[in-house]
């Protein structure tokens, strides 16, 4: 009673303890739980793939940085997400464009540079990606080939559009170290799968969650210089990064992926050769390297025991094999130097220039079915000409460029491991083709947050004084 007469007294009448505040929200979540149960009864792949979509994209648009982090963390399950959906990573891309359409609707990502810098950080980069873009679409315009080549000029568009805005991003609410840590998890995990599903495979070959070994190696070889960034404080410990290390370093080795070991050597060199590594830790890891390697072929003979024992039968089936696409993309490019072939070109149309024994017409074919050039560089070239692949190079070179005059001014850590990965990638990227998959980008993407210029700080007084001035007045003579 005089809970009930205070509440007369204030004005207020007394709420039902059990009756709901209004009927909307308590009848719309039963309708919206009923329909929800009622797809997935009825059509559950279909009705799961929805829900995934909208739920991620109510999620995702109003946090710019968890839509990036699902773009990177996500690249190296594509072959899982397919099963959700062939259009999940497609999705996931636009939902990150949407996002950060979102977010800049709502001012800039960061505080303007002073200066020259002024709101042109992204300026040079997005003339090279409008380059590339044009680029791609003169080769397509040139030799138009339907479907397929409509495709390719998507997924260039893609993943270029992709890398503006994690450049962006990365500027300004998501920390370059914060990205790093999560890619390098993510292919952590990636590795844990690959070497479970190698165990029960009759190869015993690293495969993981993508859609070749090869392609799962080039995303460890991005993520091995990166490992540092697991440890995000000193509190953590160390133990955290070796494990993470020993993971990407057995499952990249499991992979038995040439491109990869060569790419791993070829980091090494550079990181001896800048002094980011002493020669004696250098050493050691190459002994482990090899040792694994050792034991990988007395465990697994074929097919790296049958390139020791028999190689010329080895060269026969399988190096030569892939000379041969190799030759066969370089006459294709020599058929049209400027503007290539078109997109997709080489997929569609490499037999008419490959060898007798690659069309099966001279030999037997190992893998019959292989649709491309075992080469960044040539494949580009093939399709999209001597122009094309100079735009495709200046975008990913451009960031590498200015990281590495920052990083002889600062000498961050994370912008070294970064030029590192970059190194190795690309060195990866001359035996494979990998221009249509994340860590190229995305390592493009961190060079240019990582690498632009400092502001510049105005004097209090207007006045221009030396950076090395102590402040104190000189004496009078």
């Amino acid at each position: 009673m005089t809970t009930r007469s205070s509440q007369l007294r204030a004005g207020r009448d007394p709420i039902p303890a059990t009756r709901p505040r209004g009927t909307l929200a308590f009848v719309l979540p039963l309708l919206v739980a009923a329909a929800a149960g009622l797809a997935l009864g009825l059509s559950p792949h279909a009705a799961l793939a929805v829900e995934a979509a909208v739920l991620s994209a109510l999620v995702l648009v109003l946090r710019l940085d968890w839509a990036a982090l699902a773009v990177i963390a996500t690249a190296a399950f594509q072959d899982y997400l397919d099963l959700i959906s062939p259009w999940a990573t497609q999705w996931l891309a636009g939902v990150l464009v949407l996002a950060w359409l979102v977010r800049r609707a709502q001012g800039p990502l960061h505080g303007p540079l002073p200066g020259s810098q002024h709101g042109h950080r992204l300026r040079v980069p997005a003339l090279l990606v409008a380059l590339l873009l044009g680029a791609v679409l003169i080769a397509y315009l040139a030799h138009p080939l339907g479907r397929p080549g409509l495709t390719v000029c998507a997924t260039y568009a893609e993943f270029a559009i992709v890398m503006l805005i994690l450049a962006d991003t990365l500027g300004g609410p998501l920390a370059p170290h914060r990205a790093a840590r999560v890619f390098v998890v993510s292919c952590v995990l990636a590795s844990c799968c690959g070497l479970v599903t190698a165990i029960g495979s009759g190869r015993h070959q690293v495969a993981g969650p993508v859609a070749s070994p090869d392609t799962l190696a080039f995303f460890l070889i991005a993520a091995v210089p990166l490992v540092g960034t697991v440890r995000s404080r000193e509190s953590q410990p160390v133990w955290w990064v070796w494990a993470c290390f020993v993971i990407l370093l057995g499952a990249g080795i499991g992979t038995q992926s040439r491109p990869a070991f060569v790419a791993l050597v070829a980091m090494v060199v550079v990181a001896v050769a800048t002094g980011l590594l002493a020669l004696r830790y250098a050493g050691a890891l190459l002994a482990v390297v090899l040792t694994a390697v050792a034991l990988l072929v007395a465990v697994l003979p074929m097919p790296i025991g049958q390139a020791l024992t028999d190689p010329q039968r080895y060269a026969d089936t399988n190096i030569s094999q892939r000379n041969d696409l190799r030759m066969a993309a370089f006459e294709m490019t020599l058929a049209s130097p400027v503007v290539g072939l078109g997109p997709a070109s080489f997929a569609l149309l490499h037999q008419d220039y490959a060898s007798v024994d690659d069309r099966g017409d001279g030999g037997d074919r190992a893998e019959p079915d292989l649709d491309t050039a075992y080469s960044t560089v040539l494949e580009a070239s093939a399709e999209l000409g001597v122009l094309g692949l100079g735009a495709l190079y200046a975008v990913w070179l451009f960031p590498v460029i200015r990281a590495r005059g920052r990083w002889t001014d600062d000498r961050s850590g994370v912008t070294a491991a970064t030029l590192l990965a970059a190194a190795g990638v690309f060195t990866a990227a001359a035996l494979e083709t990998q221009q249509y998959t994340l860590p190229l980008w995305f390592l493009s993407a961190m060079l240019l947050a990582l690498g632009r210029p400092e502001p510049r700080r105005t004097p209090v007084f207007g006045a221009v004084t030396s950076a090395r001035s102590s402040g104190q007045v000189p004496p009078r003579s």
